[in-house]
């Protein structure tokens, strides 16, 4: 079996994480959990017609300084949803301070792809955080995708937004496996090399029996 993407959900606490990640993989929405330093989720999810093995941890929000103080932990991770709630201005801080983490902290050239999301979006009348001014539906140059998106009414777009993410975490893994192109030799295989070499050196040596 292919290795899983391994996706990491953080975000202050109270934001919603754990509601986003159960209503991305089950369909259900929870309005009441146990609270856990780290929870891990493993399953097979269908993404465009592809089985993909996918790998979500969950951090609660007492728990992210201690990753973010962990250097490696970059190296580890293919994707990263951030969560904020949209009636919430600490946790956007919050959510603001881990994206120029990731971005300043990672190891690879390549950019680890960020989800940023606004959760409670059917809130909208406790708003505290600006809307993303961005287009909800495109990847930045960064590697970034900023949206809204409500874990109680909003099923559909939470399916979108993950498999969005897939697909970006599989288009960069494709990308960084891809092989180099072997440049081909001008001359042909060894074997055409060698017949090659025997021509010319018959033909130099009729050449220099003939003058002699």
């Amino acid at each position: 079996m292919k290795r899983a993407a391994h996706i990491v959900v953080v975000g202050k606490e109270n934001v919603g994480k754990t509601a986003v990640v159960v209503r991305y993989l089950t369909g259900r929405y929870l309005s009441e959990y146990a609270h856990a330093p780290e929870m891990t989720y493993e399953r097979i999810v269908p993404v465009d017609g592809r089985q993909v093995p996918l790998k979500i941890t969950d951090i609660s929000g007492k728990s992210l300084e201690t990753k973010a103080s962990n250097k490696d932990f970059l190296s580890k991770v293919d994707g990263i949803v951030v969560v904020y709630a949209i009636n919430d201005t600490p946790s956007y801080h919050v959510a603001e301070g881990v994206c120029n983490w990731v971005r300043r902290d990672r190891k690879s050239p390549v950019h680890t792809p960020i989800l940023l999301l606004g959760n409670k979006a059917d809130l909208s009348h406790c708003r505290c955080v600006p809307s993303p001014d961005t287009d909800e539906t495109q990847w930045t140059n960064s590697s970034c995708l900023a949206t809204e998106v409500s874990a109680s009414t909003q099923p559909d777009h939470i399916n979108y937004v993950f498999t969005s993410l897939i697909n970006k975490i599989l288009e960069r893994r494709e990308a960084t496996l891809k092989p180099r192109k072997m440049s081909q030799n001008p001359l042909g295989s060894p074997k055409v090399i060698r017949a090659t070499i025997k021509r010319r050196f018959s033909v130099f040596t009729r050449e220099r029996t003939s003058t002699m």
